[in-house]
């Protein structure tokens, strides 16, 4: 497999963390959405290093 594909994979499991921790009530739905921003974090990190 490709590295692009599997980023394109995980992009797409961290926005599905995102909107499926807007739907938890409560403190466990924050922290879904909070790793799935952190994923996104990471991988624009990831994808910006090569550019510095």
């Amino acid at each position: 497999m490709s590295k692009k594909f599997i980023y394109i994979i995980l992009f797409l499991l961290f926005i599905g963390l995102v909107v499926k921790g807007n739907y938890v009530r409560g403190y466990n739905g924050l922290l879904i959405m909070m790793i799935g921003t952190a994923g996104i974090l990471s991988e624009l990190y990831m994808y910006n290093r090569k550019y510095r």
